[in-house]
């Protein structure tokens, strides 16, 4: 039964208009489900205010100023950036990424097709997009493209992936991508030797001697091999020099215990392949299973 103007009422009322004061000087303001705390001074804590009008329509002025003011102060423009001159540099088209075209004998890609491709980055137009000649190395259509219009996109949220600058790629002509695939080289080579051997394991220590011997790796250019190269830090990177990617064991302790995400449980343990395959069996070393 509803009570009017009884002392408890007002007892109640008095109560709740306690609470909301109290919160209130706290300075907690709830906006969807976040709460922030204003510092006290002197006892006192600071007025806010809210950061967005409650009225219908003002909301969507403050909500359009909001937007307006983001995309202002998002409109950067970074100039045109540079490419690494290798699509000048090899005029057969060699240097270029073509993974997805047609390609002759020797892996070379085939001209047309480039062409088309290189048009289509340059005019943005869906048409020359669907215009591209694809094809495996031997001319067939079941090649595809991974989405390259996704370059071209427009995502809302945050400044555009085109105001940010990323370096040039080193040439195909630099020691830099010499000494990168000198060591992709070896990585396949010692694929099957487990980690805890790289102490002793023969090849370990030839991979070593080698890849010290690239120009690169000594150079004060380079920002990403360990040097010098050891069997303690062979084949990983680092970004700055002594950082801790080069520190502790290959595979942490961490990443081989079982684990739980939320109350699902994951064993980050895997079944891998066995050594050549499991009978002996290495793919890709010949030139006609390349070209498959």
């Amino acid at each position: 039964m509803k009570r009017n103007g009884t002392k408890s009422d007002k007892n109640d009322r008095a109560n709740v208009t306690d609470r909301r004061t109290f919160i209130g000087r706290l300075g907690l303001t709830a906006a969807g489900a976040t709460i922030a705390a204003m510092p006290f001074t002197e006892g006192k804590a600071f007025e806010t205010e809210a950061a967005g009008n409650s009225n219908s329509s003002g909301r969507m002025n403050d909500c359009f100023a909001y937007r307006r003011d983001a995309a202002i102060d998002g409109r950067v423009n970074v100039g045109k950036q540079s490419g690494n001159g290798d699509l000048i540099r090899y005029t057969d088209y060699s240097g270029m990424y073509s993974k997805g075209l047609p390609h002759d004998a020797l892996g070379i890609p085939n001209a047309a097709a480039a062409e088309s491709l290189i048009r289509a980055f340059q005019s943005g137009k869906h048409s020359d997009f669907e215009s591209i000649i694809v094809g495996t190395p031997g001319g067939g259509p079941n090649s595809k493209l991974n989405g390259p219009q996704v370059a071209l996109a427009f995502d809302l949220q945050g400044i555009d992936s085109h105001a940010t600058i990323i370096p040039a790629a080193p040439t195909v002509a630099s020691a830099q991508t010499a000494a990168e695939q000198v060591e992709h080289y070896w990585g396949s080579l010692i694929v099957d030797v487990p980690f805890a051997d790289y102490a002793t394991h023969p090849l370990v220590g030839e991979a070593v001697a080698d890849l010290n011997n690239m120009s690169y790796v000594a150079s004060a250019a380079n920002k990403e091999f360990p040097s010098p190269i050891t069997r303690q830090n062979l084949f990983r990177g680092r970004l700055l020099a002594g950082d801790g990617n080069v520190k502790g064991p290959y595979v942490s302790q961490f990443m081989v215990q079982p684990t739980y995400y939320g109350v699902q449980f994951l064993n980050q343990r895997y079944k891998t392949c066995l050594p050549d395959g499991g009978g002996g069996a290495n793919y890709m070393t010949s030139v006609a299973e390349y070209q498959m």
